[in-house]
């Protein structure tokens, strides 16, 4: 009898010891056994709203972002052969946007051919429209429409800026008439960060609404709730003065996400 008992204790502590090397092995090869969801192993898991997007992920499902779209695009006439190329873009996300896009402004001659085309990059604010510019485009004849194209595949992502509490402000616009008409605008930082290379841009609009003058000019550093005064010039008097000027401080959401 002793000698069984003896047999079934060390039966017994064998397999004590056995589970207890199990039991660290397993805790070892815990992440290899049972990995944990990630925004990048091609797996709907976790928390996510799709395959690797949404939910817990910065990168967002395509069925949960609105494609960015073009309100109007023109091309305004600067001199005898030159044009100033300006469209609206909108992007009716409230806390998504995409990194810098390319877009491309379409310029078509008076039989409908094509005549020109011009690419420029912008960064993307949240919520909202802002306009794109390219200056100074040499055309060799009037142009009969202008069209503005961005990218439909864009991939969104989550960020922190937000239209109801933005990093830049526009806090004072004027208009001043004259040989070379001027607008001048103040922009404030709102927040405890340092940018630099801040585009603006601004549109001046008639009374039917359209756009017939544009400008654009860069804030090259812009301390933390700092302040910077920007001005805006023509080259040539304007036959009246706007109806509406709109300032767009283009602030890149990724800077402050």
């Amino acid at each position: 009898m002793e000698s069984t008992w003896s047999a079934r204790r060390k039966l017994i502590y064998g397999l004590g010891v056995l589970i207890v090397i199990i039991l660290i092995a397993v805790f070892s090869l815990r992440n290899v056994l049972f990995p944990t969801p990630t925004c990048f192993d091609g797996k709907q898991n976790g928390y996510e709203a799709g395959v690797d997007c949404g939910g817990s992920c910065s990168l967002r499902c395509s069925s949960q972002i609105i494609p960015l779209s073009v309100s109007w695009a023109r091309a305004i006439r600067t001199s005898s052969t030159t044009y100033d190329l300006a469209g609206l873009i909108g992007n009716r996300n409230v806390d998504s946007s995409t990194q810098a896009i390319t877009y491309t402004f379409s310029i078509y001659g008076p039989d409908g051919t094509l005549m020109a085309q011009m690419n420029g990059m912008t960064p993307v604010p949240v919520d909202g429209d802002f306009p794109v510019v390219v200056n100074k485009v040499f055309l060799p004849a009037p142009p009969s429409s202008v069209s503005l194209t961005v990218p439909g595949n864009a991939l969104f992502y989550h960020v922190t800026e937000s239209a109801t509490n933005p990093t830049l402000r526009v806090t004072s616009t004027r208009f001043e008439e004259g040989a070379i008409p001027r607008v001048y605008a103040t922009i404030v930082n709102t927040k405890r960060l340092r940018l630099k290379n801040v585009p603006v841009r601004a549109v001046l609009y008639d009374e039917q609404g359209n756009a017939f003058a544009v400008g654009q000019t860069i804030i090259d550093s812009l301390d933390k709730e700092g302040v910077a005064n920007v001005v805006f010039t023509w080259n040539t008097a304007f036959s009246f003065p706007p109806t509406k000027i709109r300032i767009y401080p283009i602030l890149d959401p990724f800077v402050v996400s």
